[in-house]
């Protein structure tokens, strides 16, 4: 939406992909809160409390582990958005800095998901 705004040169269009830049940020920071990447859920409490974790390692990482880089890369998109959405509703040149860098951020994440899709 962003890149598709700034070639036509639609406003509204980069700022609804702005927007979402920043509702992608929202939801990367839901599940970085979350109890996603806890060590609760990938071990039993019998486990933890055995330490049987020296005995028995496990080789492979956890799918969602392997996508933590791809939601904080979202996450700085999003808080890379929010100036640029501001700049963009004053009318400040400003906002093709930042939108630049969130649209770079944004795809160094996308690339990640695709690598970690691809490894799996």
């Amino acid at each position: 939406m962003v890149v598709y705004g700034w070639i036509e040169d639609k406003k509204a269009f980069r700022m609804i992909g702005s927007a979402l830049f920043i509702l992608l940020g929202i939801y990367s920071l839901i599940i970085l809160l979350g109890d996603s990447f806890a060590a609760e859920n990938f071990l039993t409490p019998d486990e933890i409390a055995n330490e049987e974790l020296s005995e028995e390692i496990i080789p492979e990482i956890p799918f969602q582990t392997l996508l933590l880089p791809a939601y904080i890369c979202f996450l700085v998109s999003s808080v890379l958005a929010i100036p640029a959405l501001i700049f963009e509703t004053k009318n400040n040149r400003m906002y093709r800095y930042f939108i630049v860098a969130s649209i770079l951020v944004a795809l160094l994440g996308f690339f990640i998901v695709i690598g970690v899709i691809k490894s799996v």
